[in-house]
């Protein structure tokens, strides 16, 4: 005579029912250590999600279209700059930023700066260096 067990042959499958079962509850500290454990981890979790989405943006906003502060538009011709330098003044130095254009230069022995716009062809500002020394001429 065969007798009916309660447990599965062990070749058959066993169901999740089976095995939440056979665990016995878990001790209640145990419990809340699990539970701050899992929000820990949710936590963590939505913060990567949004490091990344933040990241993504920053991409794609840079490689999108739109005004690029370090690209010129190309043009055809020269651009003349009128009254940007006094007659006689000598040239010490240029930097360009972007759609700004820096020109450093002496004129009657005072070291000067203007600054001009390449996107309207303006000086901007002028400024004077005080105590600039000049560079020494070979």
């Amino acid at each position: 005579m065969v007798r009916a067990s309660s447990a599965p042959h062990p070749l058959q499958p066993r169901s999740l029912d089976d095995d939440e079962r056979e665990e016995p509850p878990l001790d209640p500290a145990v419990e809340r250590i699990r539970q701050r454990l899992k929000r820990l981890i949710i936590i963590s979790s939505a913060t990567l999600l949004v490091g990344l989405i933040a990241v993504l943006a920053a991409v794609i906003y840079k490689i999108g279209p739109g005004q690029d502060k370090a690209s010129l538009a190309a043009s055809a011709g020269e651009a003349t700059i009128a009254g940007a330098l006094p007659a006689g003044a000598k040239l010490l130095s240029t930097a360009l930023d972007g759609r700004l254009l820096a020109l450093t230069f002496e004129s009657d022995g005072v070291v000067r700066i203007a600054i001009v716009d390449l996107a309207t062809n303006k000086v901007l500002r002028r400024a004077v260096l005080s105590g600039a020394l000049l560079p020494a001429t070979p």
